[in-house]
């Protein structure tokens, strides 16, 4: 097996990294971000778990149904994840899907979340709280790295909580998430990974021709 990658900028500051190989192989992709729980704020908390639990609930190009058929009809899988310092949109499938998954992939990293998303998005935080103090019981010490990091950092930057705070949950709405996604995912903080590809260039293209028309932003200290 041959692989070979590369490393390329957009005009607006993305910056891609493509691996290829001339072995036959499903195709992996992601979307890393360099935003996590220590970008929020007391008005924001939350913002990160409240984009996991909608994270296929777009609207735009397509929607959630869609998005799970997509998923389905790929062979492949879709998830989020985060954590203090990043938030990382993952998908896997056969290469002969790999323009309509990337563009899905690009929707629900980058596509502001609605009213109807912000409402389950409160409703998935509650229960992530129910749980985690359920947890708790069988569990005690499971809070300690985040005790830790809060004793050190203070509530703020990498001290803040992972689900956010319990108190703002009624405070997460559109517009809240909506103002977290455009302050802090910008194309600077952006990275595209893709593995298991034919060709460079043709990606490079596709992500140019789906991403390349976010404006850059000029980062902040």
């Amino acid at each position: 097996e041959v692989k070979d990658y590369k490393i390329k900028k957009l005009n607006n500051g993305i910056t891609v990294i493509t691996e290829t190989t001339n072995h036959p192989t499903s195709v992996h992709m992601g979307v890393l971000l360099n935003v996590g729980v220590r970008d929020e704020t007391q008005e924001t908390s939350g913002s990160c778990h409240a984009l996991k639990s909608t994270y296929l609930k777009t609207v735009k190009h397509t929607n959630e149904t869609i998005n799970y058929g997509m998923i389905q009809m790929s062979g492949g899988e879709t998830e989020m994840t985060y954590d203090e310092e990043t938030m990382y949109y993952r998908t896997n499938c056969f290469e002969y899907d790999v323009i309509d998954m990337f563009r899905m992939l690009a929707d629900i990293s980058f596509e502001p979340r609605s009213m109807l998303s912000a409402n389950v998005a409160k409703d998935k935080l509650r229960q992530a709280y129910k749980l985690n103090k359920h947890l708790a019981g069988y569990h005690p010490f499971q809070d300690n790295p985040q005790r830790l990091l809060t004793t050190a950092y203070g509530y703020n930057t990498l001290g803040m909580p992972l689900l956010g705070f319990e108190s703002n949950i009624s405070n997460i709405d559109s517009e809240v998430l909506k103002s977290f996604q455009m302050k802090n995912i910008t194309p600077e903080k952006t990275t595209i990974v893709a593995s298991g590809l034919k060709c460079h260039d043709e990606f490079f293209d596709l992500v140019n021709e789906t991403l390349g028309v976010l404006n850059p932003v000029r980062e902040q200290d």
